[in-house]
């Protein structure tokens, strides 16, 4: 990952950064990397087919405030393709975010329309023209919900709902304030759910940094300078941060994403005596399955899915297949400073 934002932002080749003796500077924290990567290295938390492979995964975890990632791994142990620049699933895949789009592209633009978080919200209405839409598993509360427990209870209904009142428009433009390309998106309801968007755990995690950094979104990024080999600085990294929504907006979204932890998604995954905030996502058939949490300090988020986009079979939601994941991980490194 770090080699990639060298290549990619900083315009080296990998022969040069070798042969010139080039020292490369990062974020990543060695306490954080450490816990990341025996948690990756357990390969009992992650699904396992019935050929006996075990699902792929990423993660990254980062500081909201600079943008800087403390942790990352893209890929569990025992992958059989190893080298110096392996596929990286936290920076390089291109996955749906399923259910972890609700608080970006629904709840957001919802709040800064003026939306309480107690409003009604439509859990009933499941046909739109020919998109037809329907809660994991046929779940249905009520004929409506309070926009809060809707969010928490990852319902697909009352979010396909809110961009429909809202408008189409009003999603694509929050999901490109939240860095998410959506140039090639249908502009259809189903954006609502992740339909047709690609992202990664890097992205993701830059994009829920915002919500605990006050709306303020930074850039994620590993390095922070290059020297060569005479110690000469090459480059180096400017920090910076881009308004995506205003603090109350923020500070009414976190309290939202409160719920995920104590009556949502995600009870039972929150590491003890803290308090987070965030959003599971799980895409059709399985296929895909994310867990999203932060504080102020920290961001983290977890995509675990098969390599070959096939089911991971049932149940494996995103409070399922990543959440053990994610908990574990949060649980090892929420004290450290």
């Amino acid at each position: 990952a770090v080699v990639n934002e060298a290549v990619e932002k900083y315009h080296l080749t990998e022969e040069e950064i070798v042969n010139n003796g080039y020292r490369i500077y990062t974020e990543l924290d060695q306490n954080y990397q450490a816990n990341m990567q025996v948690i990756y290295e357990d390969t009992t938390l992650f699904p396992t087919a019935e050929d006996g492979t075990h699902a792929e995964s990423g993660s990254v975890a980062l500081e909201p405030k600079t943008g800087g990632v403390r942790g990352v791994i893209g890929r569990v142990a025992g992958s059989n393709k190893t080298g110096f620049r392996n596929f990286n699933y936290a920076t390089q895949s291109k996955r749906s975010p399923g259910s972890t789009i609700k608080p970006l592209v629904v709840y957001t633009p919802a709040v800064e329309a003026g939306w309480s978080l107690n409003k009604e919200l439509d859990n009933h209405t499941m046909q739109y023209g020919d998109y037809k839409v329907d809660n994991y598993a046929g779940i249905k509360t009520a004929p409506e919900i309070p926009m809060y427990q809707a969010l928490a209870e990852s319902l697909n209904l009352p979010a396909v709902a809110t961009v429909k009142e809202l408008g189409i428009d009003k999603a694509f433009e929050a999901g490109e304030k939240f860095g998410l390309n959506m140039s090639s998106v249908d502009r259809v309801l189903g954006v609502a759910l992740g339909g047709g968007v690609e992202t990664n755990p890097l992205q993701m995690a830059q994009a829920y940094a915002a919500f605990a950094n006050e709306g303020l979104m930074p850039e994620a990024h590993f390095i922070t300078r290059i020297e060569n080999a005479s110690g000469q600085v090459i480059a180096t990294h400017k920090n910076s941060q881009k308004r995506v929504m205003d603090k109350s907006t923020a500070d009414k979204m976190t309290s939202m994403m409160l719920g995920t932890f104590t009556n949502g998604t995600g009870i039972s995954s929150s590491p003890e005596n803290y308090v987070m905030a965030g959003k599971t996502g799980t895409t059709s058939d399985y296929v895909s399955a994310w867990f999203t949490g932060y504080t102020p300090t920290l961001a983290t988020v977890v995509y675990v899915g098969n390599d070959d986009n096939k089911s991971m079979g049932p149940g494996m939601t995103g409070g399922a297949a990543a959440a053990p994941i994610w908990k574990n991980y949060m649980q090892a490194v929420v004290d450290l400073p």
